[in-house]
């Protein structure tokens, strides 16, 4: 990519004119002439400077366009690097920091006995801040959870995943009795645990998301919500020493499912799934090393899940 491109990609990433200079070791004046030949070049305005710096509908367009021609170019030094090296090289994933403990150790494992001279790098973060990742290349593909449909975006549909109500039974029997037990396992309605301990997701996980949607649907209000994490297995450990219930997906409670003190029920009307997604960018070559790599991943979910 020629430097007026890869400048202005820092100018709009920092947001800055000053920082982007810096990351660049250029003069601030250096990265505004940049920035001026490149609007000369499309004859329009890239950036809003005032009351602070922004892209203009123009400069997203071109930000867009140049955030491919980088992947284009990373991605095709990796065909050349896998031609001239065999089946050598890297790449990075990203992934949901509750799902990777699950998910990655057997992965890995299988993995490493098909490909050992390939570095894998990971990433963690919710889907929407994974999303981002892959748009500016930080990543070569994610592993995502309802993943938002934008037109650069190559998303395979894996399985659904559900949601179920994890609690201790001594926290349980705070609040309800034996006559509830029975009741809540064909499921349990949210509004008799609006006054129980509860783990919340952050608003940036499509779990957050879909809780959000079935309590405003249902006329839920929770009023005991101390905590706030999107990591699953915070959540699923402050649910093992009693300390609050939690919302998760069946994927992630399978390995304590047989525990005789903690209470598993589904949630009534909660029936939307959460989508599993391998998510890459379209119209992008990747090296076979890393299509493998998205076949183990594939079946160990699909395991998962059964």
């Amino acid at each position: 990519m020629i430097q007026n491109y890869k400048i202005f990609m820092l100018v709009a990433e920092t947001k800055s004119f000053k920082e982007a200079a810096k990351r660049a070791y250029v003069s601030q004046q250096c990265v505004s002439d940049h920035i001026s030949r490149i609007e000369n070049e499309f004859g329009t305005k890239l950036f809003v400077r005032k009351p602070f710096l922004h892209l203009t509908a123009s400069g997203e367009i071109v930000y867009k366009s140049f955030s491919n021609i980088d992947a284009i170019e990373k991605n095709l030094h990796k065909q050349m690097d896998e031609i001239k090296s065999g089946v050598k090289g890297n790449f990075t994933v990203g992934i949901s920091t509750s799902r990777s403990p699950i998910i990655l150790p057997n992965v890995l494992k299988k993995y490493y006995k098909l490909f050992p001279n390939i570095i894998v790098k990971f990433v963690s973060g919710d889907t929407a801040i994974l999303e981002k990742y892959l748009e500016n290349n930080t990543v070569d593909l994610f592993l995502g959870v309802n993943t938002n449909l934008k037109l650069d975006f190559d998303i395979t549909h894996i399985c659904n995943d559900y949601i179920y109500m994890i609690i201790h039974k001594k926290l349980f029997y705070k609040f309800f009795d034996n006559s509830d037990l029975q009741s809540f396992k064909l499921g349990i309605d949210l509004n008799n645990f609006s006054e129980v301990p509860m783990v919340m997701y952050y608003k940036t996980g499509a779990m957050y998301t879909l809780m959000q949607q079935h309590l405003i649907s249902h006329g839920v209000k929770l009023n005991n919500i101390p905590f706030y994490t999107s990591e699953c297995e915070t959540q699923i450990k402050l649910c093992l020493e009693g300390v609050a219930c939690a919302l998760v997906p069946k994927m992630l409670y399978k390995n304590f499912k047989s525990k005789n003190d903690i209470f598993v029920f589904p949630i009534k009307g909660l029936e939307y799934p959460l989508r599993i997604e391998i998510v890459k960018k379209k119209n992008i070559y990747l090296p076979n090393y890393i299509n493998a790599f998205c076949n183990v991943l594939k079946d160990e979910i699909l395991e998962l899940s059964m």
